[in-house]
């Protein structure tokens, strides 16, 4: 997850125009992917 000011973030949307086609998509295999690297992620 990133984290900015509102700002920020619709700076940076604003000059990449594919990040804002995929701001209200699924993400199709997200569920296959937690369950084979769940175990994998950072705690710190």
């Amino acid at each position: 997850m990133v984290i900015a000011e509102d700002a920020v973030r619709n700076s940076y949307i604003s000059s990449h125009k594919t990040v804002s086609q995929f701001r209200h998509h699924n993400f199709p295999y997200y569920d296959q992917l937690t369950s084979i690297y769940a175990k994998d992620r950072a705690t710190r």
